[in-house]
């Protein structure tokens, strides 16, 4: 992974980005601030000797203005102007045509300023720093200050500024660094142990230290995902081998009986068996590959409901009349209880559903057995049970009867009966289609019970829609 694309390079970006940016308003704020009261230090000196020099070019009882040509300054005013100190004072005066009226020995050349409406105002020019009065009289009076040691010290004031955020940021970044790699490090193994599933280690799971925080969170995500899809490998390896053997069957069979007729004259009587033997193979792979058809289209989301109110009484009345003459067959007698059950659903899939549940308890139930049947409305929706007298279902093998190709154990293997193994777990997809639930529970040499619950028919909008 290149640096530039990591999170832990994207985090100090981030956070250095926001701390140049607090450190920059800052430095700002505080130079400005500084810089500004260093200005307002210097125009309250303008001022005082603006007043002064005012009072110094008032003229006397009797006098014009234009008359004052040598001011009457104090000692003190003469000290504040006299820039023994270091402070570079100087002031200007002209009368309301232009001609200069006094200015400071040290002034330095300044034009007469263009200023029309009467009162004070400040301005800079170039390195100067300039108090402008202009009196109802029309005299202007300017007041001054070179002000590059100011200058010079506000540039000292941004470089040390500058130099200490430059190392705030430096120090800030270090930190954020560090942090950035303590918050990552457990991504970084979740990436590893991600990579390593990814390459076929489906046993591996993510360590987690602290299972409160976010990333424990995560992590516990992840493993739960993992170990679900540890699972479904390999259910779909012992589904694909169980498949491959449940095709091999009746594939050797074709062939078997194919070859043994092409190898020697046969009667016509013969040749026949043989091909009914082709026949019934071929019927029972056409039937596997059926069952496994309609599973895929189930999990993938295609498989076509037609829902309409349908009463799963009616229903099982009818797939009971089917399957009757075969409980006839082994002596078995069947004890319908049909209440009204209204649901909403396709009549045809339910149908199977309920076909699929008593052909396996006729199978399952040894001759003179009873097998009930029965249909009622449960908390507003619609229930189908068929119950059994068979063996039972060992407590361990209860979670399993709906897999594909799933033996309980000897006594329910389908070696005797030819069946494909995917009946259950034809019926589980079809009720799962129609937003319902199926549960089995069983008890040793007592018997079985499959319970089916579907939504009521006043409720279609809990159903996904059909897919025409």
């Amino acid at each position: 992974m290149k640096l530039r694309y990591s999170i832990r390079a994207r985090l100090l970006g981030h956070i250095g980005l926001l701390l140049l940016v607090v450190l920059a308003g800052f430095g700002y704020v505080a130079w400005h601030r500084e810089s500004a009261a260093r200005i307002a230090e210097i125009d309250r000196e303008l001022e005082k000797r603006l007043n002064l020099l005012i009072g110094a070019y008032r003229p006397e009882a009797g006098q014009r203005l234009r008359e004052v040509s040598q001011p009457h300054l104090s000692p003190r005013t003469l000290e504040l102007f006299a820039n023994e100190g270091g402070d570079p004072f100087y002031y200007w005066v002209w009368l309301g045509e232009g001609l200069v009226q006094g200015h400071s020995n040290d002034a330095p050349e300044t034009p007469m300023p263009a200023q029309r409406d009467k009162g004070r105002s400040f301005r800079m020019r170039g390195d100067f720093r300039e108090l402008i009065h202009v009196a109802p009289s029309g005299r202007c009076f300017l007041v001054g200050r070179d002000i590059r040691s100011e200058r010079a010290a506000m540039r000292a004031d941004a470089a040390s500024l500058a130099a200490f955020g430059l190392g705030v940021l430096l120090l800030g970044l270090g930190l954020a660094w560090w942090i950035a790699s303590r918050v990552t490090r457990p991504l970084a193994k979740v990436s590893r142990t991600a990579k390593q599933i990814a390459d076929g280690d489906l046993s591996r799971r993510i360590d987690v230290p602290k299972p409160e925080d976010e990333l424990g969170e995560v992590s516990n995500v992840l493993n739960e995902t993992f170990a679900r899809l540890e699972t479904a490998f390999a259910r779909q390896k012992q589904f694909t081998a169980d498949a491959s053997h449940e095709l091999r069957t009746p594939v050797s069979l074709i062939l078997t009986h194919a070859q043994g007729a092409l190898l020697r004259e046969q009667t016509p009587a013969e040749y026949r068996e043989a091909l009914a033997d082709c026949v019934r193979a071929a019927q029972r792979m056409k039937t596997l590959i059926d069952s496994l058809l309609d599973l895929a289209r189930f999990d993938a989301g295609v498989e076509p409901i037609q829902r309409q109110p349908c009463d799963l009484a009616g229903l099982a009345r009818d797939c009971a009349n089917l399957v009757r003459p075969l409980t006839e067959a082994k002596r078995l007698r069947l004890d319908l209880d049909l209440r009204a059950a209204p649901c909403h659903g396709d009549s045809a899939r339910l149908s199977q559903v309920i076909t699929n549940l008593l052909a396996n308890a006729i199978h399952f139930t040894p001759d003179s057995g009873t097998i009930a049947l029965r249909t009622n409305q449960d908390g507003g929706g619609a229930c189908l049970s068929v119950s059994d007298t068979g063996p039972g279902i060992a407590p361990d093998q209860l979670s399993r009867v709906f897999e594909r190709f799933h033996r309980a154990d000897a006594s329910r293997a389908r070696a005797a009966s030819g069946g494909t193994g995917l009946g259950l777990a034809i019926c589980d997809a079809i009720v799962k289609a129609h937003g319902g639930t199926i549960t089995v529970e069983s008890e040793i040499a007592k018997g079985t019970i499959f319970t089916v619950h579907l939504p009521p028919a006043t409720e279609p909008s809990r159903f996904p829609r059909s897919q025409q």
